[in-house]
């Protein structure tokens, strides 16, 4: 092995194998770092030599959570673990990698490994102090455990306690993905839970508590026995009284009689709203990941009316009868909804059915019946003689509009289960198509 690669070992065992310093340098301390290397041979089932081979420092350079595999029991007192029925978690920040709606579900999914086994309820909360708070660190982030950038540890946990204990941090400078390439959030926050939970890590190759990352096709995860009994060992099992809740009866998408409450972009992502639910696709494919409203935005009612995102502004307007709710980053901007009257609307005008914000002149346009009213996003104000005919500027668009959105020069206007392809330009209808033709289903021209 070459000076470096001793000096990485080092290092290496330093921060998860608790070396102890040595101010008289490595070649006086060969002995404790050859018990070390062994304890490191040991952990991972690979042949006791003592000596640091090619075999045992391909293990060392592999990515990894960065709790240590082997801790002073003093750091870890009593078993510690969350000592009551229910545990909140938060997403504190998030990373350009992904978007929102990515790190929220993966991370939801991440905790529902584990919950599905233990009778343990965690709790997503926004804008408060959680038990368990995740975010994204880069290199000292002020815990005395930095990151290293891309490539060696990917995250570290915390054990259940006051304070920091439970927190999550991940390495904002790792290659994060939802898929298969890169480093998968949802795997890696898994393993991280695991820890959040009180469990240190495991030898078994096959646990989702094994210390190194392991790259998978499928993005599907299940606890191995060493998990499960680990686990249980601290909470203890789900008894039959702690019946979950049932499953949210998915509407069927691709029911041809399907129509949607309000459509909108977010983060480059559409939502189609339908109910207490949306669907959320980034190229309408069959995909479209199926989500309650509530679960990403907790303040908002369900059976929206209308819905419309400002890009520039990282904002998203929803409406619903005569009051609307708005969302900066995702988080609510005030502590409650507003009225639509601070638009400029007549009080005429008791709900909106459709909303849309044309990126070219910055307005947004209020459908309501067969009438629209234009607001200049820019200057906060009505535009001066509204409403007017919807046939007036769009001609051809009869039918009732339910939900619209933009993208360049179409406009697609959704009515019952029908979508309008609209040529903004030309002025006039290109396609007719099944409304649920974005969510994969089968296309039906009319």
């Amino acid at each position: 092995m070459s000076p470096s690669d001793l000096n990485y070992a080092q290092k290496y065992i330093k921060q998860f194998y608790t070396l102890a310093d040595d101010s008289e340098g490595l070649l006086e301390s060969k002995n404790s770092l050859s018990g070390k290397i062994s304890e490191v041979q040991q952990f991972y089932g690979l042949k006791e030599t003592g000596e640091l081979n090619h075999e045992t420092m391909e293990i060392m350079k592999m990515p990894r959570c960065g709790f240590p595999d082997v801790a002073p029991y003093r750091l870890y007192p009593g078993r510690p673990r969350w000592r009551k029925p229910f545990v909140t978690y938060r997403v504190v920040n998030y990373i350009p990698q992904l978007n929102y709606f990515e790190i929220e579900d993966a991370i939801w999914r991440a905790v529902n490994v584990w919950q599905k086994a233990i009778p343990l309820n965690f709790v997503r909360v926004h804008n408060i102090e959680a038990d368990i708070m995740i975010t994204f660190e880069r290199r000292a982030h002020g815990d005395d455990y930095p990151f290293d950038g891309r490539g060696g540890t990917l995250a570290h946990a915390f054990s259940p306690a006051p304070g920091i204990g439970g927190n999550i941090h991940f390495d904002r400078e790792e290659n994060w993905t939802v898929r298969p390439y890169g480093v998968n959030l949802f795997r890696v926050a898994s393993h991280e839970f695991g820890h959040a939970l009180g469990l240190a890590h495991s030898k078994h190759r096959s646990a989702v508590m094994y210390p190194t990352y392991k790259y998978h096709q499928s993005n599907i995860l299940s606890l191995s026995w060493d998990d499960i009994r680990a686990v249980r060992n601290l909470y203890g099992t789900i008894q039959v009284y702690h019946q979950k809740a049932a499953e949210p009866q998915i509407p069927d998408k691709c029911d041809p009689a399907t129509s949607f409450d309000a459509v909108t972009k977010a983060h480059g992502e559409t939502l189609l709203f339908k109910n207490e639910y949306f669907w959320h696709t980034y190229q309408q494919t069959a995909d479209a990941k199926f989500t309650p409203i509530q679960d990403v935005w907790f303040d908002l009612p369900s059976n929206i009316d209308a819905a419309c995102e400002i890009p520039e502004e990282n904002t998203i307007y929803f409406f619903k009868g005569s009051k609307f709710w708005t969302y900066i980053h995702h988080e609510l901007s005030r502590n409650s909804s507003q009225s639509i009257y601070l638009f400029g609307l007549p009080t005429s005008v008791k709900q909106i059915d459709a909303v849309i914000f044309i990126q070219q002149t910055k307005k947004i346009i209020f459908f309501v019946g067969n009438m629209y009213w234009s607001y200049n996003e820019e200057i906060k104000t009505m535009d001066y003689g509204y409403p007017k005919w919807i046939s007036s500027n769009w001609p051809g668009m009869n039918d009732k509009i339910d939900a619209a959105l933009q993208n360049n020069e179409l406009i697609y206007f959704f009515s019952g289960p029908r979508l309008y392809e609209y040529d903004n330009w030309r002025k006039e209808i290109v396609r007719t198509v099944n409304s649920n033709s974005w969510l994969g289903c089968e296309v039906s021209e009319f």
